[in-house]
């Protein structure tokens, strides 16, 4: 009984606390789920670029420019060491094209200025384990083998008493002249006989027609120079390069070798000219408009191939910072040619807040502070020239490359050129952008680790700030921003 009564109480217990803990009924309330969010979409390229390392163009045999009046400049005022840096070391150039100034009253501080430039040259040509280019030029020879018996311009050689002209006096002021200068410890690499030879000028110079008439030769006075040459300097004769003219029309430049080709083709090592006619680029206002030369930049490539002759385009300033940007990599990739050559390294002028300037580097008159430069300045065109002559060595082999528009709107204005190592190890690629848009670029097909990415916007108004921006290594998804109106060099170990 005692039993029966134990187990109802603990029945009845069991059903109380079962009531006090059934949870009181509460409004239903809808739970709103935890969301995770959507991650971002990767961006969409606009182009994808890429090379064909198979397919093989020319070698380069370097990039340079010219040290002629106001070179000299430099030297006295402190800061020779710094210029040399920024175009031989940091700017990597190796070509310096100077002025034949033998017989002239000024020649021995024109020998002083040329050596102190090649020596500045060497020193860090000699670091990189290359060697210096040098190439003289002749604007007109020593008066006494002119007609007009100056320097200056309109006249051409003397003639004999027999009305003949003396082709001989002209070869023998060469080889005096590549005598003086290497006896002076100068070398003189590549020679070219004269500057412009189809231009009458009226500062320094010296006219020569295709043939004899008004004026003596071009063909004959260089057929008598690499005999003198021969004759003189046997196996250590300098390399010749021809015409050098203005223009580079291959038209014009075939009648000025006809004759060459015909006595002496073996003594062409390249065939030389400038950009200021062939095309159509003006001084002021300061333009070029670079793809009106291709038909004539084509020509040349093909009549330099049938001979098995180099290409040097040895002089040239005019156009924009981005037109310049343009013409060097039109001369590369479409003429083919192994070197480029830009008018003044430096050149003596008031220093100016101004970018889109003629020269490389132009100096203070007096090398005094003016708008806060200290006597010297860096402009676009030597960040142009830079873009190229900095990592495109002596030696490297140009590629095939190509952008692939991977959106539905291309744009017009995307040019570009690509280089390699002899030893296949590194690739320097130039994207360029004219278009007025940025672009997203894919340049995973690079293959390699992308080590330095150098970019330059040259706009309407860019500021120095601009002009030559470090970005460090690619992304790490391969896509490169190409803003508008920019140049970018993609240097890639592989």
């Amino acid at each position: 009984m005692k039993k029966l009564r134990f187990t109802a109480l603990l029945l009845i217990l069991i059903l109380l606390c079962g009531c006090q803990n059934k949870p009181t009924a509460s409004p239903s309330v809808t739970e709103t789920p935890t969301t995770t969010p959507s991650p971002t979409p990767a961006p969409e390229p606009d182009y994808a670029f890429s090379v064909n390392t198979d397919e093989r163009f020319q070698v380069i045999d370097g990039f340079g420019a010219g040290y002629t009046w106001y070179a000299d400049q430099i030297l006295d005022h402190g800061h020779a060491d710094e210029v040399f840096n920024l175009l031989f070391g940091e700017g990597g150039m190796t070509i310096l094209r100077f002025k034949n100034e033998y017989g002239y009253t000024n020649f021995e501080n024109s020998v002083k200025t040329n050596l102190a430039f090649y020596e500045g040259a060497k020193k860090y040509a000699d670091a990189r384990g290359e060697e210096v280019t040098v190439l003289y030029t002749s604007w007109s020879p020593a008066g006494g083998t002119k007609s007009n018996g100056s320097v200056n311009g309109h006249g051409t050689l003397t003639k004999d008493a027999d009305g003949r002209y003396e082709y001989g006096k002209f070869a023998k002021w060469w080889t005096e002249a590549v005598q003086a200068y290497r006896d002076k410890g100068l070398p003189v690499d590549v020679v070219s006989i004269q500057n412009e030879c189809d231009y009458a000028v009226t500062y320094d110079g010296c006219e020569f027609d295709p043939q004899e008439g008004k004026n003596a030769s071009y063909a004959k006075a260089y057929l008598a120079t690499y005999a003198a040459f021969q004759d003189a300097f046997g196996t250590d004769i300098p390399k010749m390069v021809a015409p050098e003219t203005m223009t580079c029309a291959a038209t014009q430049i075939k009648v000025y070798l006809a004759e060459i080709l015909k006595e002496a083709p073996e003594s062409i090592y390249a065939v030389a000219h400038h950009l200021y006619d062939g095309g159509t680029s003006t001084d002021k206002p300061d333009n070029c408009s670079y793809d009106s030369f291709s038909t004539n930049l084509r020509s040349l490539k093909d009549y330099a191939q049938t001979y098995g002759y180099r290409l040097w385009q040895t002089e040239f300033y005019r156009g924009t910072v981005l037109q310049t940007v343009n013409m060097i990599n039109n001369v590369l990739t479409v003429e083919n040619a192994n070197a480029y050559i830009y008018w003044g390294g430096v050149w003596s002028s008031d220093v100016t807040n101004d970018l889109e300037t003629n020269t490389l580097i132009p100096i203070s008159r007096d090398m005094s502070n003016k708008s806060g430069f200290t006597g010297y300045k860096l402009t676009g065109a030597y960040y142009a020239m830079r873009h190229f002559s900095e990592y495109i060595r002596p030696g490297y082999i140009r590629v095939s490359a190509s952008f692939s528009c991977l959106s539905d709107e291309p744009v017009s204005g995307l040019r570009q050129s690509c280089f390699i190592s002899p030893d296949g190890k590194r690739l320097v690629s130039v994207l360029i952008n004219n278009s007025a848009t940025d672009l997203l670029v894919d340049v995973r097909s690079l293959a390699g680790s992308a080590t330095i990415v150098s970019q330059s916007v040259f706009t309407d108004g860019f500021t120095a700030d601009m002009m030559y921006r470090d970005l460090g290594q690619v992304p790490s998804d391969g896509l490169l921003t190409i803003p508008a109106g920019s140049v970018t060099t993609v240097v890639t170990d592989r």
